[in-house]
This record gives structure tokens, C-alpha cells and sequence, in this order.
């Protein structure tokens, strides 16, 4: 990661050794911080007799010899790009082989590159009128690496860039890249490290969420990302306060958060929404793991796992207990661009960076930015050149305060200008209003993934849906239906 700019002061893997729990002092350190990426694809094969409709490529591409046989293709695609991600110089295994070794993916989080079938990419029309081609979804999720490795990116970024140039692999809009931040010892940060982060990203998310390209048929996918606030638990108990003003002439003991930079941030606030007061009221109640991740969850199974998923310390299905009690920012496309996944990875490990640290002024310079734009209004959403320029500058500093360099978010600041752009009445601003669901009710339905709403804004076709999808009331100002991807 690179050096942080003034406010504060060899790729490597993670040795396993040193990840395993030890008797250190329970407490989130900078340098402890460890990152993974979790990117997904659609990967074609060549159908027999079939020749290549892209025969001036130069990446190869494997021919299968039965395409109706879903786990033959699978198995072929995941190997290929496992023995891609070990010609690039790190360890990388498949599902299959950790399946046929009797072992679990957790015995290889630390040390390789996991590669197995993706649940939610499908190719797009586009990708399907391409007969000769027989598409494969592909999740591949690195190990952990150490934040503040100095080559830890270029390591990620090498293996990437590899996959884009030995494969033809396509990342359309049902592809995520999401990022794990976690401890090298394998421990849960502590309760005060996720009241923070829970704290900051919050009055954040509408920001941060900019990274992704609005016209997306996939933007207001609520399954694997999506929006934190009104689909929580916390969002649910909070929804009546919207519009109402807070009382901001409180002590710290009035406010019951017992942090100081969090109460200079927001007793500076001139104007503060009663609705995020309330919401880091609740947030600093919480007096355990399990109860701040229900809390910032969703009740309901299919809006458990949000922009920001807090799910792994709810404890409340097989997937959270089992999986590494990591921070999972699930904000961002897919992408191939190797440089832009990798510097978002390196913004969310910054993020965490300053959450922990009490030193340098980064996390409430942020905190205090981000509900300054809260309470004063200039978090409204124009249209046209000037809905591009506010969300460009606003993301911009919160980079700033965040003491993220440059170089590193310079990227994404100009795809957020770039993209959110679009005129009156393209697209309503609250896609949930209207809808009638019942959020708070809970349900023993199987998990679904992702859902998808379309807008007039979004130009190609919709992708067909598969088998047992079912549909949800639409937005009156939609014109076309919810639809849930099973």
C-alpha cells in the first residue's frame, strides 16, 4: 500500500504460521490488517465442432466436448484458471481437488487462490448469440494477504492481469468484485473497530455505492451489495424518522457513545437528520458481535448480506458461522481492469486503517465531512453534468479525509463523474419506496441471489431469466418488474 499522505505520519503471503490464534493482546493493530479479493466471471468454451468466432485473439480458448454437462464444463474452466493463477507465481486449488481431499476451503484461506463456480454470473444476451461458446461462471477468491506488504497489490494485480490475458473472460453487470479485510490472526476485530466502521459508512454509503456505473441492469442489485439503510434491521427501526431534525446540544453521556472523535463529529455538525443520530445511537448500544451484525443485517434471508456485510457476526445461518469472520465490502462491479480492483482494494483497507487509528485525524476528518453533506444538504441528488461533478467531488473528499492517496482513487473519481449522470425522470432517487414489502417480516425461504430492478435508463435487453424465479410488486415509476435471479 502506499505511503499515506501528510495528515498521518515483496508481495507476500500471509505465513500460515503466523495465522493462527494466538495469546497477543486482543487489540486491531494497522499492521495486522489483512486483505483478500473475491472476483467473478463468465468464462466460454469452445463447443465441439465449432470454430472460433474470434480467431484473431490471441488468448486461447479450450474446447469442451459436451456443453450440456454443467460440472464437466465447471471443473475444465475452474482448472484452467487455476493453473493461470499458479503460472503467475502464487498457490491456487479448486473446489473439486478440496472436495476430492476430503478438506474444507478454510483449510486453504491463508495460503491459495480458491477457484469454484459462481452462483449468480450469467452471460448476457449478447454473450449467448455467440453460438460456438459454452459460458462457465467462475469465483475466484484469493488468500489473505498483509495490508501493508509493500508488494501485496502488485502481487494481486499480477495474477489478475494474468487471467484478462490467458483467458477470454467477460465481467458483464451480474459480476461483483467484493473485498475481505480481516486480522492476520484470524479473529474478529473487536466490537469498538465494527461500532466505527458501522458508524462511518453509514452516513457514507450513498458515496462509496457511487463507484458503480447507475445504468447498470444490476445497480440496485439488493442481494449481494446493495443498500444497507433501509433493508437492515437498523434501517427498519430508523425509517419513521426520515426528515426529522436532531437535537444536537448534548453531552457525550446525553449521546451514550463513549468515543470522543465520534462526538466532536457530530456536535460539529450544524444540522444532523435525527434519523443517523438515532441510527449511531443504536449502533453503540450493541454490547456484542452477534447483536451489531444482526443489527446492520437484514431480517429477512435475502437481505442479509448488504453493501457493507456485517452477516459473518450475526451468526444467524450456516454460511456466517462457517465462513472467516472478515469485513466484506460488497460495493463494486465486476471489472477487468486489474488496477482498478486492486486500488479498491487498497480503499477499503484504508478505510479500516483509519477506523482503527485514533492518531492521525483521518476517520473524523471523514466522519465529520460526511455528516457535515448529511446535514447541510448538499447530499441531494441534482441531474445531468451537475449529479456527475457533486458525486465526483464529494467522493473525492472522502478520499481526502480518508488519507487515501491520489493515485489510488484518481481512477474512481473519474468513473463516479462519468457515469452518474443521467436527466429528469430517468430514474426515481428511492427505488424501495412504494414497494410495500414487509422488510422486518422473517422468512424461511432459501436464499436467493441477486436481484435486479430495470429502469427506462438501461438500454440492453433483459437477460432471460432462469428456472423458479419469481417476481415482487414494481416501482409505479418502473417499467418493468423486480426480478429475483434463484
Amino acid at each position: 500500500m502506499a505511503d499515506l499522505p501528510s495528515r498521518t505520519s515483496s508481495a507476500s503471503t500471509v505465513n500460515p504460521e503466523s495465522m493462527q490464534r494466538h495469546p497477543a493482546p486482543y487489540v486491531d493493530r494497522p499492521e495486522d490488517i489483512t486483505v483478500a479479493i473475491e472476483v467473478k466471471y463468465i468464462f466460454p468454451l469452445l463447443c465441439p465442432n465449432a470454430t472460433d468466432p474470434a480467431p484473431h485473439d490471441p488468448r486461447p480458448i479450450q474446447r469442451i466436448q459436451d456443453p450440456s454437462n454443467e460440472l464437466v464444463c465447471s471443473e475444465l474452466a475452474n482448472a484452467l484458471v487455476a493453473r493461470t493463477i499458479r503460472n503467475a507465481g502464487a498457490q491456487a486449488v479448486t473446489s473439486e481437488v478440496i472436495k476430492s481431499t476430503g478438506k474444507r476451503e478454510r483449510d486453504f484461506w491463508d495460503s491459495h487462490w480458491i477457484v469454484k463456480k459462481a452462483g449468480s454470473p450469467e452471460p448476457r444476451e449478447d454473450e449467448l448469440a455467440i453460438e460456438e461458446y459454452a459460458w462457465v461462471s467462475v469465483e475466484i477468491i484469493s488468500h489473505k494477504y498483509l495490508l501493508k506488504d509493500a508488494d501485496t497489490l502488485d502481487r494481486v494485480k499480477h495474477v489478475l492481469t494474468a487471467l484478462r490475458s490467458n483467458h477470454r473472460i467477460v465481467a458483464n453487470y451480474t459480476c461483483d468484485t467484493h473485498v475481505h479485510i480481516g486480522r492476520h490472526d484470524n479473529q474478529a476485530f473487536t466490537l469498538q473497530t465494527l461500532q466505527r466502521l458501522a458508524t462511518l459508512v453509514w452516513p457514507a454509503e450513498q458515496t462509496l455505492r457511487s463507484i458503480r456505473d447507475p445504468r447498470s441492469k444490476n445497480y440496485y442489485n439488493i442481494f449481494t451489495w446493495g443498500f444497507e439503510t433501509p433493508l437492515s434491521r437498523l434501517g427498519v427501526m430508523v425509517s419513521g424518522l426520515d426528515g426529522a431534525a436532531a437535537n444536537l446540544a448534548l453531552t457525550e453521556e446525553d449521546l451514550g457513545i463513549p468515543d470522543h472523535q465520534i462526538v466532536r463529529a457530530i456536535t460539529a455538525t450544524k444540522s444532523l437528520p435525527a434519523r443517523e443520530l438515532k441510527v449511531f445511537q443504536e449502533i453503540w448500544k450493541t454490547d456484542s458481535h452477534k447483536k451489531l451484525g444482526k443489527l446492520l443485517s437484514g431480517k429477512h434471508r435475502r437481505y442479509r448480506r448488504l453493501g457493507l456485510n456485517f452477516s459473518m457476526f450475526g451468526l444467524e445461518d450456516d454460511r456466517s458461522r462457517i465462513n472467516p469472520r472478515t469485513m466484506e465490502f460488497r460495493f463494486m462491479d465486476g471489472t477487468l481492469d486489474s488496477s482498478l480492483a486492486v486500488n479498491w482494494m487498497s480503499i477499503c483497507g484504508r478505510i479500516i486503517e483509519a477506523v482503527i487509528s485514533n492518531e492521525d485525524g483521518c476517520y473524523e476528518a471523514a466522519l465529520r465531512g460526511v455528516l457535515q453533506r448529511c446535514g447541510n444538504g448538499t447530499s441531494a441528488i441534482p441531474t445531468g453534468d451537475l449529479r456527475g461533478a457533486q458525486f465526483g467531488r464529494e467522493f473525492r473528499e472522502l478520499m481526502e479525509d480518508l488519507c487515501v492517496p491520489r493515485e489510488t482513487y484518481r481512477q474512481f473519481e473519474d468513473k463516479v463523474r462519468k457515469e452518474n449522470y443521467w436527466v429528469p425522470g430517468e430514474r426515481p432517487s428511492d427505488p424501495f419506496k412504494g414497494l410495500g414489502w414487509d422488510i422486518a417480516e422473517d422468512s424461511e425461504e432459501e436464499e436467493n441471489v441477486p436481484q435486479e430492478i430495470s429502469s427506462p435508463a438501461m438500454h440492453l435487453p433483459l437477460q432471460p431469466m432462469s428456472r423458479n424465479r419469481t417476481s415482487l410488486p414494481a416501482h409505479p415509476s418502473l417499467r418493468q418488474p423486480i426480478k429475483i435471479r434463484g
